[in-house]
């Protein structure tokens, strides 16, 4: 690896920050909506939003990869890859919600390296590189400290539900049915990187990508935040559909694991 990560990660901070004062000052009017399907869609800052970034990381790494959300990828074939969600949450942030963020992770040869997350509404920014830590606005994070499975408050992504196969379906209502009576209590936030920010402060017990469906982008940078801050994290085959990510303390990781695979 030849880029130092502690001022890289700096840099990505200052580049997500600014971001974040644009899609404040433009929140009152998100422009043009184009749909992906009857529920998915990018609003004309997500377009702007990405493409500025892109910009800023292209001028100090022009042979990175770049893979935005919404306007596809360039130099696919470079070690480094960066992964970039404008506005994890276009939904909410379209419907005047707060539950928003920027979203900017950097994988090294697949492995996520850096990641920063930053929520403009609470101005909180969440970030890691390997082997420093992971943290938010300098405070250090250790993720939650539950140590039963049934206490466990756990977010579960339950993206693209209305295109599973009859297999995956059935695993699916199966298993989140048996993680409702396991567990203390189920969120369904829709919402990757705050999520996994949100599980590295402790705020949730343990993430669960239940279809296998969450795109890239939503958690490079979650990824390393949360690898960061000691929490486990591994794609399970369930030998159906897609692996599944699960995220949890180290305490709990292999109770949940066989939750999901029993």
């Amino acid at each position: 690896m030849n880029i130092d990560l502690e001022i890289t990660v700096a840099l990505v901070k200052q580049i997500a920050r600014s971001q974040g004062v644009v899609l404040l000052n433009r929140w009152p009017n998100v422009g043009e909506i184009s749909f992906k399907n009857r529920r998915d869609f990018a609003t004309q800052v997500d377009l702007d939003i990405e493409s500025n970034i892109k910009s800023a990381l292209s001028s100090q790494f022009p042979d990175h990869g770049l893979s935005g959300e919404e306007t596809g990828g360039q130099n696919p074939g470079s070690e480094y890859q960066w992964l970039i969600d404008p506005i994890d949450g276009t939904k909410y942030y379209a419907a005047q919600s707060s539950l928003f963020s920027v979203s900017v992770g950097l994988l090294y040869r697949g492995e996520p390296v850096l990641g920063v997350v930053y929520a403009p509404t609470s101005d909180q920014c969440f970030y890691a590189c390997s082997g420093s830590g992971a943290f938010l606005d300098g405070h250090r994070l250790s993720g939650p400290h539950v140590a039963e499975v049934s206490d466990v408050i756990a977010n579960v992504d339950t993206p693209n539900t209305h295109n599973l196969s009859a297999a995956e379906r059935e695993w699916f209502e199966r298993k989140l049915i048996l993680l409702t009576r396991n567990f203390y209590r189920i969120r369904a936030l829709g919402l990757g990187s705050l999520s996994a920010c949100w599980l590295a402060t402790g705020a949730l017990d343990a993430y669960i990508d239940l279809t296998g469906y969450v795109k890239p982008q939503d958690l490079a940078a979650g990824r390393v935040i949360l690898k960061e801050a000691g929490l486990r994290l591994e794609y399970l085959d369930a030998g159906v559909g897609p692996p599944k990510l699960l995220a949890a303390p180290k305490a709990i990781w292999e109770p949940l694991k066989s939750l999901l695979l029993e």
